[in-house]
Order: C-alpha cells, then structure tokens, then sequence
C-alpha cells in the first residue's frame, strides 16, 4: 500500500471510530468501505424479530429508493434472500453477494421480476451483521447498471476489512438506543409458514414456500427431492385450491393475506383473508 492511501486509510479508519455512538456513524462507515470498494446505492437495516426493518441509512439511488418504499418495508423483505438468512441463523454474520445464497432461477422469479428486481441495481454484496438472536445490522452496498459487477479482488478487499467493519457496527449499537418499530401482533415470520396451511397438504405448503422464495420449478423439485413431474402436480393444485391462474397472483395473495388486519398467531394468514372477504359479503 502506497504512502497516499495508508494515509487515507489512517484517516478515514479515525473518523470511523471516532463517530462510535454518533449520529454520523453510518456516514463515517460508507466512506471507510466506499474508499475500499465504490457502489452507487447504500443501505443500512436494522432487523428484528416480530417487526418489520428500520431504515438506519439511506444512500440509495432514487430509483432503488421507490422501490424499497413501495414494497419493501410492505411484506417483501420477509421473502428477501438476506432476511431469510438472517432467520435461518440469526447469529452468524455474514459477507456476499446477492447472487451467491439465492436459489436457482430467483432472477428469472416474479419476485424479483416485480419486486426486488425494480431496485435496478445490477449486483448487491452486503454485510449481516447479528447484535442479537432478535437483531442484526443489514450494511448493503448496490450498484447499478453503471458500475461493473462486484469482482472477486473487491470481495476479497471487503473480507480483509470485515472484522472492522463488524466490530465497529456491534460497538456503535451497544453505544446507542437502537430504533424500535410497533411491534407486530403476529410475527409475519410464522405467517410465511403457515401461509395456505388451512388449505394446502403440507407437502403443497412447501412447495408454496419455495415458489415464494424464487425456486424454480426445477430447483423447488431438486430441493424437496421429487422429480419435476410431481412439482408441477403441486402447482397445479395449489392453484386451484388458492383460486389462481399464476405465480403473479401467488404474491398478490401472499401479500393480501399478511397484511390482513385480523392475524391470529398460529393461524394461517389466508384465514383471516377469507374470514374478512367473507364478512365484507355479508
């Protein structure tokens, strides 16, 4: 390292730690990491159990900004590949990209074609980083289309300042009060699982979960180790028995039923959906 950027590091790695426990701390950690790998569209999260993200920084493009606001923070993050590794563990951290834990076929999914996709970022590396089993940090650095792809040298440039980074954002949030959100009546977590219970065998239900997921057909088949023909006797049955035609219309439902206003924990959120569709036809 040249003379001129241990310097800059010096300084840069200074205003971070000096910012511990300060309103700019999230903006002294953007350009520490920025001033080791450029992006164009940041994001800091704070997740918790039982409600939904808090938004901690936003230096997101316009475009990556609506589309966050409009769906994001509605449903969409509880089916979004870094929350659902979150869930799965929520006290490992975590550095990678987007592509890398998503199944096979996400991008070509309706998820991502209607919902995480209208970000128009065209790579996404991100920091998890758990304060607790009910909370962690998401630090996510985006690019859109007019940067390249995330390099393996610029992965490897974030992995040797990974240990700062995650012992920087653990010291901040044991200096500060974290925001809290209204905490959910229901954990809309469960709701994911429990979605179509009342309807669906158990073996429809995962297959649902997948779909929601953005499994293709061929990688919902691969993971439930079925073959192909069976998947697709799966979905064809959901979709009767959901009255849809679609995917589409699989996230439009999904969507509907946990923002019903009636969840009941343990039950399954399409319950409460019909329950109030019903009543509304009385």
């Amino acid at each position: 390292m040249q003379t001129l950027a241990i310097n800059q590091f010096n300084q840069t790695i200074a205003a971070l730690f000096t910012s511990l426990g300060q309103d700019e701390f999230y903006l002294s950690l953007v350009s520490f990491i920025y001033q080791q790998v450029p992006a164009d569209s940041s994001v800091v999260l704070l997740y918790q159990r039982g409600a939904s993200p808090k938004l901690l920084l936003d230096r997101m493009t316009e475009r990556d900004r609506s589309a966050m606001q409009a769906h994001y923070f509605a449903g969409a993050y509880l089916l979004s590949p870094f929350y659902l590794r979150w869930i799965a563990d929520p006290l490992q951290d975590y550095l990678g990209r987007l592509a890398d834990i998503v199944p096979k076929g996400f991008f070509d999914s309706v998820y991502y074609r209607d919902y995480y996709g209208r970000s128009g970022l065209n790579d996404e590396m991100s920091y998890l980083i758990p304060l607790s089993a009910q909370t962690a940090i998401l630090f996510s650095l985006g690019r859109s289309e007019a940067l390249p792809l995330f390099s393996e040298l610029e992965k490897t440039e974030l992995d040797a300042v990974y240990p700062i980074i995650v012992r920087a954002i653990q010291r901040h949030a044991s200096l500060v009060t974290l925001p809290t959100s209204t905490r959910l009546k229901v954990w809309l977590d469960d709701g994911v699982k429990l979605f179509g219970q009342s309807l669906l065998t158990e073996r429809e239900q995962h297959v649902v979960q997948m779909m929601l997921q953005g499994h293709s057909s061929k990688s919902c088949a691969k993971v439930l180790a079925i073959s192909p023909t069976t998947e697709r006797v799966h979905r064809r049955n959901i979709y009767t028995k959901l009255n849809i035609s679609s995917q589409a219309e699989l996230f439009k439902l999904f969507f509907a039923a946990i923002s019903a206003e009636n969840l009941t924990q343990g039950i399954d959120p399409l319950s409460a959906l019909r329950s109030k569709a019903s009543k509304a036809s009385v």
